[in-house]
């Protein structure tokens, strides 16, 4: 072979590389024309690995698949692999160009001509002619969700065929298109999976593996593609950016039962924010798959009835917004991922109906890893084929026409407005970041201004929607009224649910006004190159305390780093004024040079305000335990415990999940343990066999009867329980809480993950920061009857609840609770009967949790010292003093005065306290 050595293409590696730390395996593609080197010294898959892809019980290891995809890479000048960036646990992120030699060393031009298609100001004698000069871009990833392993072994066999053969097929392809692999968009779901798979042959373990096969989100991993919160979406996002494919065959597989492959045409229900044209080539992307799989004799493929995923952008992908066709396979899975599956009762798998949309169903009742892998091949060579043989049409459509009808369309409001000065300027930046990684064009006011009749503050931000992204925009600010009469087949037919929920609308779910403005309006306005935190002013050095205000849910970073630097913290219990009004649960912390940097840090990064006053407030309030610990009770494979993790990692919080062998003594642990929702008795008490599954999952093994008591105990023992959704079933069961249940089930109520009106308390300690009013997620959750004493912090007020979505009947959750905390003998308990974390998307109700987590429980600090006489007023002032010196015990404190029970009488003591400044 000739040495490669020759110039990469070096300005697509460059653009890929400052947007995704792309690294490449050689540093020289090599020349030739398509048919040199078709694969001289490229050994076949079944040599190689030792085995065919697709034989039965056998899966080969990403870490050799990827070293198999480097040398193609070092042999073939048809073959480009690179490392798009590091997973969440450290693996590399390979992805994998494929096509002609030439096509290759032209890559800079073909990506730069393809963003281009879609940038504003082109002209269509130009996309035209852009589109008949470039090259299409056609992504395949496989195993997003890593039990579903038959994709990345076919993609092995896809990219040795093109690497190798010379036939007709290839020369088309290879020539008139760019294939971009990523053999696995969650590499670390395929360390665990498959290296489990092949740790626990001949043992006597399930060879599954038992939990989340992504550090956090587990199956969850393809609902996050508007929040945009784990490393490996984003990866995969800049790179749909950067290279622009016009389709994307993203391949999965299904349960044993159903068709054995599914493919477009998809179900309703439809959202308006999708552009006809990506749809209608998937759908045709579908319909030529499904026409070579039946002219190759592979029966039971099916379409249409299921995946109705067009309506909400969180399963609809981001890639859509560009210009991507969506072409979903769902292949039917095998027994423990590799092993043969047979129907139990002897028939035919899948449905038996002759049907349009299922024109030839399957005839055996036995489906093998070789079929699965044999029928993701055949419709993988057939998209591809279809995209390659109508590149200009493709590129001209998907790209051009997409972006460009998106820039002049008027069905939609001219722009969004989200006003400056809002209560919680942590979530309009979070939010902000949001539309910034999506590219979305963000102008900023330069003065005042107004629209539609309504004045606006300068520094309010501007996201017009006749712009690329518009729909996009629109698609995450709007308010979701679902399309009830147009999601039914006909007009007395149910109606049909989205495949995933009923509402994306991200300024609602994380506390956030955004304004629609239906004409245009003008303004002072600056396009926005980078999305800063709210200015912020640290004030000099205070004489009493530091305060920050609870409406932000940045407070949860305060706290958590407070407590990390081990500085004192009260929270006051009630509105006080100390230059301004203050709310409830105030952070009040002593002016000590630690507690001034970690202030200055968070507030710098998220935009809090930090005030100061010279004197300390006179306000009841108690003081956080220094060093509070925090458990997390999620069993095994619990998507909702995956994203808590998530959340608890992001701020920092001091936590471990909860062991089986920690029951034996939860005290010495925990002084505040979370139950995610998901978590029932019987995960607890039952957890993981351990006849089934190796000793590293040993600490998710039930603990029995004695262990759900051992719960219990702690609890009344001094303990603190946070319950979140089903979890607060739990929690009832376990503490036999005061409360039942009263959320309709069926008879019109239905409310399939919207977002609901709801009002808040924010006087009680859990709603500390919330507003009286804001909209809560909920999903087929619980709604309590309170029947005994507790204090209730968030209820459903009367009349229809719906704010954005689909409900039905939520007139029966008025005056039903949602959040309440209990006392339970020494101990206390909060609970949430709405997922409140669900996939950490209501970010606006997070205050709820930290404020659960760090409250603990309503007593005093030496329960067992007999009362003492009414502290004089010296010496209630000097053990308030002393609360401000880090490191002071406090055990000279009158009993009920500090320390975690509300503080009964110090508005007295704190009234006689002398700053040490003054005179």
């Amino acid at each position: 072979m000739p040495p490669r050595r020759t110039a990469r293409v070096l300005a697509a590696v460059l653009t890929a590389a400052a947007l995704v730390g792309v690294t490449s395996s050689s540093d020289a593609l090599g020349t030739g024309d398509t048919a040199a080197r078709t694969g001289r010294n490229i050994p076949a898959p079944k040599d190689y690995f030792g085995f065919a892809m697709g034989t039965t019980g056998r899966l080969a290891g990403f870490d050799k698949i990827k070293n198999y995809l480097k040398l193609i890479d070092g042999r073939s000048d048809r073959v480009r692999y690179q490392v798009a960036d590091r997973t969440t646990m450290g693996n590399d992120y390979p992805v994998v160009f494929v096509s002609s030699p030439r096509n290759l060393r032209d890559l800079d031009r073909i990506v730069r001509d393809n963003r281009r298609l879609a940038e504003p100001g082109v002209s269509e004698s130009e996309a035209r002619r852009l589109a008949a000069r470039s090259k299409p871009v056609y992504l395949m990833e496989g195993t997003l969700h890593s039990t579903e392993v038959g994709n990345t072994q076919a993609l092995v066999d896809i990219v040795h065929r093109f690497a190798t053969e010379d036939s007709g097929y290839t020369r088309g392809v290879l020539d008139n298109a760019v294939l971009m692999v990523i053999p696995s968009g969650n590499p670390d779901g395929q360390h665990l999976v498959v290296d489990h798979f092949n740790r626990t042959a001949n043992t006597p373990y399930d060879r599954v593996y038992p939990d989340l096969y992504h550090r956090y989100i587990g199956h969850d991993d393809n609902r996050d593609w508007f929040m945009f919160t784990q490393r490996e979406t984003r990866t995969r996002v800049r790179l749909e950016q950067t290279y622009r494919p016009v389709a994307g065959h993203y391949m999965h597989q299904a349960g044993t039962g159903g068709p054995r492959l599914w493919t477009p045409p998809y179900d309703e229900p439809l959202g308006t924010g999708v552009d006809p044209i990506t749809i209608q080539s998937a759908n045709t992307q579908g319909q030529v798959a499904a026409r070579a799989l039946t002219a190759e004799g592979k029966r039971g493929v099916s379409s249409d009835d299921a995946y109705g995923i067009f309506w909400n952008a969180d399963v609809m992908g981001f890639s859509t917004f560009l210009g991507t066709s969506l072409f979903l396979t769902e292949i039917a899975g095998a027994k423990d991922l590799a092993y043969p599956y047979r129907s139990p009762d002897g028939k035919p798998l899948g449905s038996q109906n002759l049907t349009m949309r299922t024109l030839q169903p399957y005839d055996s009742d036995t489906w093998t890893l070789e079929q699965i892998v044999a029928y993701a091949e055949t419709a993988a060579y057939a998209g591809i084929d279809n995209v390659a043989k109508n590149g200009a049409s493709w590129l001209y459509n998907n790209l051009y026409q997409v972006s460009h009808k998106a820039q002049t369309q008027t069905d939609l409001p001219y722009a969004y407005v989200v006003p400056a000065n809002q209560r919680d300027p942590y979530a309009v930046l979070e939010m902000m970041r949001v539309f910034e990684f999506g590219r979305a064009e963000i102008e900023q006011a330069r003065a005042p201004f107004s629209a539609n009749g309504k004045s606006y503050p300068a520094g309010s931000y501007v996201l017009r929607t006749r712009q690329p992204m518009g729909r996009w925009i629109d698609q995450l600010l709007k308010k979701d009224v679902y399309p009830e009469k147009a999601a039914r087949k006909c007009p007395e037919c149910p109606v049909i649910m989205p495949y995933s929920e009923t509402t994306d609308n991200v300024a609602l779910l994380m506390g956030v006004d955004a304004v629609p403005v239906s004409k245009p309006f003008n303004a002072q306005l600056q396009r926005v190159q980078r999305v800063m935190p709210a200015p912020t002013r640290m004030p000099s050095t205070p004489r009493g305390a530091y305060l920050v205000a609870p409406d932000s849910y940045g407070v949860g970073h305060a706290l958590a780093q407070l407590q990390k630097a081990n500085v004192p913290v009260l929270r006051s219990s009630e509105e006080f004024k100390a230059g301004r009004t203050f709310a409830p649960g105030t952070l009040v912390v002593p002016p000590t040079e630690a507690a001034r940097q970690v202030l200055q840090r968070v507030s710098s990064s998220t935009g809090l305000q930090v005030h100061g006053s010279d004197a300390l407030p006179k306000v009841d309030g108690f003081k956080l335990k220094p060093g509070t610990r925090v458990g997390l009770i999620r069993g095994a494979n619990n998507m909702p415990g995956g994203w808590m993790m998530w959340m608890l990692d992001q701020y920092g919080v001091n936590y471990k999940v909860v062991g089986a062998d920690d029951y034996a003594d939860l005290k010495s642990h925990y002084d505040t343990i979370v139950v995610s929702d998901g978590v029932s008795k019987n995960s607890i008490v039952k957890g993981l066999d351990p006849a089934k599954n190796p000793k590293e999952f040993a600490w998710a093994r039930g603990v029995g009867d004695k262990g759900w008591q051992a719960l219990s105990d702690w609890v009344s023992g001094g303990g603190n329980l946070v319950a979140i959704g089903s979890g607060s079933e739990t929690a009832r069961e376990l503490l036999d809480l005061p409360m039942r249940n009263a959320a309709p089930t069926g008879g019109g109520f239905t409310v399939p993950g919207a977002l609901i009106r709801a009002s808040y308390k924010p006087d009680v300690p859990a709603a500390w920061g919330m507003p009286e009013e804001w909209p809560v997620w909920f999903n087929r959750d619980a709604a309590y009857r309170i029947t005994g004493k507790a204090d209730v912090a968030s209820a459903y007020p009367s009349g229809d609840l719906l704010v954005s979505g689909y409900a039905k009947g939520t007139d029966a959750l008025g005056g039903l609770a949602n959040v309440a905390s209990f006392d339970v003998g020494e101990g206390h308990a909060t609970i949430a009967a709405s997922e409140i974390t669900f996939r950490s998307w209501p970010r606006a109700t997070w205050p709820i949790v930290v404020n659960a987590m760090y409250q603990g429980p309503r007593r005093p600090s030496i329960p067992d010292r007999p009362p003492r006489p009414a502290p004089s007023r010296r010496s209630a002032g000097a053990g308030l003093r002393s609360f401000f010196v880090p490191g002071t015990v406090l055990s000279d404190i009158p009993s009920g005065t500090v320390n975690r029970a509300l503080c009964r009488g110090v508005k007295e003591a704190v009234a006689t306290l002398v700053p040490p400044a003054t005179p």
